[in-house]
């Protein structure tokens, strides 16, 4: 151990914002091992699992990288990512306190710490592992699936320990954006992830286009070189990363957004034009026996319709029909023949191209022009895909129980923010005593709760044309613009008027006469817990401010949320001017 503790050393790698470039978090990587005598990381922490020194190793290896973890200049603002031996949990004599108290030498919260649980080594299925990973939840330390989709019991792990986040392994980031089947895997992964309320982190992300991606698809935070190597000096680490920002910010980026979604689809499907004779049209579908219709296009290359097979038939197999043909001019065939279809842009949004090809009669597809020149074709079925795309998207995006936009429309609105003049509130509210009403009453009743919540929010604030979203759990997000602060507050205080009346419904009589809930504690203990109410975190932002940033935004807020969290079924507001 006295080796170990001389050698082992900590890198840190930030995890940031897919959206913002804010550092959400930092993974302490082991560094120092290849001076210990062992082959690797995995060799030191199975060295000592043979030698019955597992958890002295862990409680040594944690206190080195809390220590320097805590003197990171923003690490109250951060989480640090932990990766822990699974093993651990098998043992009767592993106890999650000694976790819990390293952290309070080092005066860190219990939530700025993610523990890492990857697939390498079992985890067994009895009820003295997930124990202790209640324990840990208990004490408000989060989990996370790390290198997920590399071993054989990933979607085990996914159900039965319920991490707050999953890192999806850098074999499936790798070049995502050439590889269908990588994207289709990662993008149901984060579906899925989304459904049950998870966090998704890319592992290992190295260009342009793997972030972009990774961001398309749905992806919270990322990982990887793109962003920084991991580095053991803290001077090194920042709040926020320009990479990220100039990426999100790239003048380009929304047009070739579209242009990629659109080229992802398109059938380069050949075209005939206006100098070719009737028979060389015929000659065309003959060679190619597949296609049904044929884009038409002027001497420019510019669209002028399409020409179908079908309408051709009458004449092809009747027994004069291609002499009639050959006679007939090119004004006259283009009368009989070419039909009108819709044709759009390849900059054009997607949106955009399926309600053109709603309102068309015709239901060949869609001709794609770049400045006017004929591109391709998007047929109906790559249309199709499409439409299931953009409504995974607005799944990925949108809470599914209170149909309010998630964690990437949020972050999304504060970014668009931080580059307005205007006069702006946030407010972050959160339900009070929300698990103990739903150990009670069940599931069922809560989900209601939360459901009632965000009605009584679309209530109140759609009037003010605010922005109403669904962080996760009882929490959610409001922004408005160019309100008065005295009219955004009181719309606040109607909120959970409005909800603490209106929740009074749900419980039975005898508990509302009493007007409290009896639960346990964290420490275990029958304790009486007041019936739901909600606070709320206000900040009012005055227009002009010139240090409008997520980092500022949020550092404020989170301690508003805090004191409103104390006080309980209050508004805490305060005023950047």
């Amino acid at each position: 151990m006295d080796r170990l503790a001389q050698h082992i050393d900590y890198a840190f790698q930030p995890i940031v914002s897919i959206n913002s470039g804010r550092c959400y978090g930092v993974e302490a990587l082991m560094r120092g091992w290849d001076q210990t005598g062992l082959a690797s990381i995995d060799a030191v922490l199975d060295f000592a699992h043979t030698h019955d020194l597992l958890i002295e190793t862990d409680a040594l290896l944690k206190r080195l990288a809390f220590e320097k973890f805590s003197r990171v200049p923003f690490s109250r603002h951060l989480r640090l990512f932990f990766n822990i031996d699974n093993r651990l949990f098998n043992s009767a004599a592993y106890n999650p306190k000694r976790t819990v108290w390293a952290l309070e030498q080092y005066n860190l919260h219990p939530s700025s710490v993610v523990l890492e649980v990857s697939e390498r080594n079992h985890l067994n299925r009895d009820a003295g592992s997930y124990q202790v990973l209640e324990k840990y939840r208990d004490s408000t330390i989060r989990m996370a699936l790390d290198d997920f989709g590399t071993g054989f019991s990933g979607l085990s792990l996914l159900f039965d320990t319920n991490p707050e986040y999953v890192k999806i392994d850098r074999y499936f980031i790798s070049d995502i954006g050439a590889n269908h089947r990588k994207k289709v895997f990662v993008s149901h992964v984060v579906s899925l992830a989304k459904t049950l309320g998870i966090s998704v982190v890319a592992e290992g992300v190295e260009t342009a286009a793997e972030f972009y991606t990774c961001r398309e698809i749905g992806c919270d935070l990322v990982q990887g070189y793109l962003i920084q190597r991991p580095t053991r000096d803290l001077a090194d680490l920042r709040p926020d990363y320009p990479a990220v920002l100039e990426l999100r910010a790239a003048d380009r980026r929304k047009k070739q957004d579209r242009v990629k979604s659109v080229h992802e689809q398109l059938d380069l499907a050949p075209a005939l034009d206006v100098g070719m004779r009737m028979e060389d049209i015929l000659d065309a579908f003959r060679r190619h026996p597949e296609r049904s219709f044929f884009p038409f296009l002027d001497d420019n290359r510019h669209p002028l319709g399409m020409i179908r097979e079908t309408e051709l038939k009458e004449y092809i197999y009747s027994p004069y029909g291609r002499q009639l043909l050959s006679r007939k001019g090119r004004d006259e065939y283009l009368e009989l023949f070419l039909r009108r279809c819709p044709i759009a842009d390849v900059h054009t949004g997607i949106d955009l191209i399926l309600e053109q090809y709603a309102m068309s009669p015709s239901r060949d597809g869609v001709l794609i022009t770049d400045d006017g020149a004929y591109l391709g074709v998007l047929s109906a079925e790559a249309l199709v895909l499409a439409v299931q795309e953009r409504n995974l998207e607005l799944a990925r995006d949108q809470n599914p129980l209170t149909k309010l936009p998630g964690n990437p429309s949020i972050e999304r609105l504060i970014n668009e923010l931080e580059n307005t003049d205007q006069s702006v509130a946030l407010l972050y509210f959160d339900l009070d005593n929300f698990k103990v009403f739903n150990d009670a009453y069940g599931f069922r009743l809560g989900d209601r709760v939360l459901r009632m919540f965000a009605e009584i929010l679309q209530k109140h604030f759609a009037v003010l044309g605010a922005f109403i979203g669904h962080i996760g759990g009882d929490d959610f997000f409001v922004a408005t613009r160019d309100e008065t602060y005295d009219e955004v507050a009181r719309t606040a205080e109607r909120v959970l008027d409005g909800f603490r009346f209106s929740v009074q419904s749900l419980y039975t009589d005898a508990d509302r006469q009493a007007g409290f809930l009896v639960g346990l504690d964290r420490r275990g203990r029958p304790t009486e817990f007041p019936l739901l109410s909600a606070s709320c975190a206000l900040l009012s932002v005055a227009p002009g401010r010139s240090d409008r940033t997520e980092y500022t935004f949020l550092s404020v807020i989170t301690q508003l949320k805090e004191a409103a969290k104390h006080g309980g079924n209050a508004v805490v507001a305060a005023s950047v001017l």
